[in-house]
């Protein structure tokens, strides 16, 4: 049961995260502020479902592999790692810095200079989880092999 809980946990976490990502880049290209200003209180207030959902895939996937050892639990760990670095010093700060700058109507070098950073960590993070999504995947058909 634990490995179907991971995998939600996990795509839950992804999700969220394209969601937030998808918001931004779309209210960037409309130019609209005040689309601006709801999705990034949206992503704000989201941050009360996103962070749950990693600290549970963190604390289900430590607990699935603590008796496992390879290339993909190693890779999968340290991505993890990388993800938590980008979370807690990157995308965190970032959205709640541009939700009071995005009300103002903040648009110089300060906002976008976060703006990209936020997007850059974001990308990463996404592109992070897929791969630990995938690796998931053949370890639970391996497992599912040797059962």
């Amino acid at each position: 049961m634990l490995p179907k809980f991971h995998a939600a946990f996990g795509a839950a976490a992804l999700l969220i995260i394209a969601t937030f990502w998808a918001a931004t880049v779309t209210t960037i290209v409309i130019g609209d502020k005040y689309l601006i200003v709801m999705a990034k209180t949206g992503i704000a207030w989201g941050l009360w479902a996103l962070i749950p959902m990693l600290i549970l895939t963190g604390l289900s996937g430590n607990r699935l592999g603590q008796n496992l050892r390879g290339p993909l639990i190693g890779a999968k760990q340290k991505r993890m790692k990388i993800i938590a670095f980008n979370g807690i010093i990157f995308l965190v700060p970032s959205a709640l810095i541009l939700v009071p700058l995005a009300m103002q109507g903040q648009g110089g070098l300060l906002y976008w200079g976060i703006q990209t950073v936020e997007l850059l960590a974001g990308a990463a993070n996404i592109t992070l989880l897929s791969f630990n999504m995938r690796d998931g995947l053949r370890l639970s058909r391996r497992r599912a092999g040797s059962a």
